[in-house]
């Protein structure tokens, strides 16, 4: 039987943003693109708590690099977005 725990919760929440943060980085509007990498860094949350409990640990060393991919993506959207208007 499927109980409701912290773990189960977060694995809903990383997969259900991931979805749509993937569905959102698909369109041809850099504004929607934008929510999309938010979207993902918003991910990052229930995906450090599932590799803490699951003892992953050294997926958390390449962390700093997919926020920073992020943070870029984020910031070029951003740009294309203002350049637009």
């Amino acid at each position: 039987m499927f109980e409701f725990n912290l773990f189960n919760v977060a694995q809903f929440a990383d997969q259900g943003l991931s979805l749509f943060g993937t569905l959102l980085l698909t369109s041809l509007s850099a504004r929607t693109r934008m929510y999309g990498f938010l979207i993902f860094v918003l991910v990052n949350v229930p995906g450090i708590y599932l590799l803490v409990v699951t003892e992953l640990w050294w997926i958390l060393a390449v962390t700093p690099i997919w926020l920073y991919l992020n943070f870029r993506g984020l910031l070029n959207n951003y740009k294309e977005s203002r350049a637009e208007n």
